[in-house]
């Protein structure tokens, strides 16, 4: 069976993700906000307009829940930068669930935020208004 360059880089992406799958469960929760934080700062300077535009977000403060590792982090927009921490007091504005790679594809722009929710690989809850504006700043970068 011969495959063409799409499906040999998706099963690529598969078996990538799922090797990566059981180093994450078993990373302590510090190291793997560093690691979310050094993908952001990774984000942040492939789209310098990002940094810009999370400023419009100043004050929020969101949650990234990674079901199938059982994971997550909460991502703070304070003084016009974004900081990524493993835990936070008080509740965040928005919440976002799904699983690891879905979260990655949608923080990078590959992934539709819509069509993910729709097709209900994405939950998302709290404040509507600041997931809807999130998203839009999301969308601009890919």
């Amino acid at each position: 069976m011969k495959m063409d360059g799409h499906e040999m880089n998706g099963r690529l992406k598969t078996l990538f993700y799922k090797g990566a799958v059981l180093s994450l469960k078993a990373m302590p929760l510090w190291f793997e906000a560093i690691g979310a934080g050094a993908f952001f700062a990774a984000l942040t300077l492939k789209n310098p307009g990002l940094k810009e535009r999370l400023k419009e977000l100043e004050g929020r403060v969101f949650r990234f829940e990674a079901k199938d590792i059982g994971r997550g982090f909460y991502l703070a927009v304070k003084d016009g930068e974004a900081s990524i921490v493993p835990h936070m007091a008080g509740a965040p504005d928005v919440v976002m669930k799904g699983d690891a790679l879905v979260l990655i594809d949608v923080l990078r722009g590959k992934e539709d935020p819509d069509t993910v929710f729709f097709s209900r690989r994405l939950e998302v809850s709290g404040d509507t208004a600041v997931a809807v504006h999130f998203k839009n700043i999301l969308s601009s970068i890919s």
